[in-house]
C-alpha cells in the first residue's frame, strides 16, 4: 500500500505496523544499521529480530506485489486486487493472468516456510554452541 504515487512506506514502518517488530526493536535495528551500513532487512535478520520470510513479505508489501529478494519470494502482506480481465470475443484465446491470488498466497507461504527452515538451522547452530560451551564448562570444573 502506497501513501502517494511514488512514495513508499519505509520497511521499518511496515514491520512495526504489521506486528513483526516493536518500536523499540526497530530503534535497535536502525542504530545497528547506522553502525554497520547494512540494509535494514539484513540487520533485522542478523539480529534475530525478524525472520527472512517476514522481511521478504514486508519488502514485497513495500514494493506493491510479488518480489524476489535475498530473503525469498513474496507476494506481500495484503493481497492486491487484480483488475477484472477484459471481456474476450469467442474467437480470442483465453489469456492467463501473471499470477492468480492462490499462486500469490502459495509464494507467500513458501517464503514463510523458507524462513522457518532458516530459523530451525539457526536454532540448531545455537543449541550446538550452547552444548559445546556446556561441555567446556564441565571439563573445566
Amino acid at each position: 500500500m502506497e501513501l502517494h504515487a511514488g512514495i513508499r512506506r519505509q520497511l521499518g514502518t511496515i514491520m512495526v505496523e504489521e506486528g513483526f517488530l516493536t518500536p523499540k526493536q526497530l530503534e535497535e535495528a536502525i542504530a545497528e544499521q547506522h553502525r554497520s551500513s547494512k540494509p535494514l532487512g539484513q540487520v533485522l535478520v542478523e539480529l534475530g529480530l525478524a525472520s527472512a520470510g517476514a522481511v521478504a513479505n514486508a519488502l514485497a508489501e513495500q514494493h506493491g506485489g510479488l518480489l524476489k529478494t535475498e530473503f525469498g519470494i513474496s507476494a506481500g502482506l495484503h493481497p492486491v486486487e487484480a483488475p477484472p480481465p477484459p471481456a474476450l470475443t469467442p474467437d480470442e484465446p483465453q489469456l492467463r493472468t501473471v499470477a492468480t491470488p492462490a499462486e500469490l498466497q502459495q509464494h507467500r507461504l513458501a517464503g514463510e516456510l523458507d524462513a522457518l527452515r532458516d530459523q530451525c538451522v539457526a536454532l540448531r547452530r545455537g543449541v550446538a554452541l550452547l552444548e559445546s560451551e556446556l561441555e567446556r564448562l564441565r571439563d573445566s570444573v
